[in-house]
């Protein structure tokens, strides 16, 4: 097989490493690449070299792990809700979400949206004031 040269350096070679420890910045968060992924890299400068194909692949490797941390920091979340004696339905009413949503998101029935991961993490954070304070929103634009 012939040897690539390095596009970017001039000098390395590109090969295909697979190692663990590895994070891509994917949407709104860094995730992990699995470690079995092989990602051809200048064994230089370190570049790496992606084809389309090689680069969709890795889209749908890193999106499988974006979903999982999603749905882990929301049921994180809601553990510290629980744990403020906040009640599931009375998030869910303020939220705009259907009642028993949060419940499938704990189970990894559905995937939350980076924003709602975000409104719960700002809720968990000061959790009666928050909530009152969305209360009020609420009644002042249904008055």
């Amino acid at each position: 097989m012939k040897k690539l040269r390095c596009a970017q350096c001039g000098k390395g070679t590109i090969r295909p490493v697979a190692s663990p420890g590895r994070r891509e910045w994917y949407k709104t968060m860094e995730v992990e690449v699995p470690a079995d992924f092989a990602i051809p890299t200048c064994d230089r400068c370190g570049e790496e070299w992606l084809s389309v194909r090689q680069s969709q692949a890795l889209d749908g490797v890193l999106e499988t792990g974006y979903t999982a941390e999603l749905v882990r920091l929301a049921s994180q979340q809601l553990a510290k809700l629980a744990g403020a004696a906040v009640e599931q339905k009375r998030i869910e009413h303020l939220l705009g979400l259907s009642q028993g949503y949060l419940s499938h998101v704990k189970a990894g029935r559905h995937a939350p949206s980076p924003m709602l991961v975000a409104e719960l993490v700002l809720l968990a954070k000061d959790p009666e004031r928050r909530l009152k304070e969305l209360e009020a929103f609420w009644k002042r634009r249904a008055a």
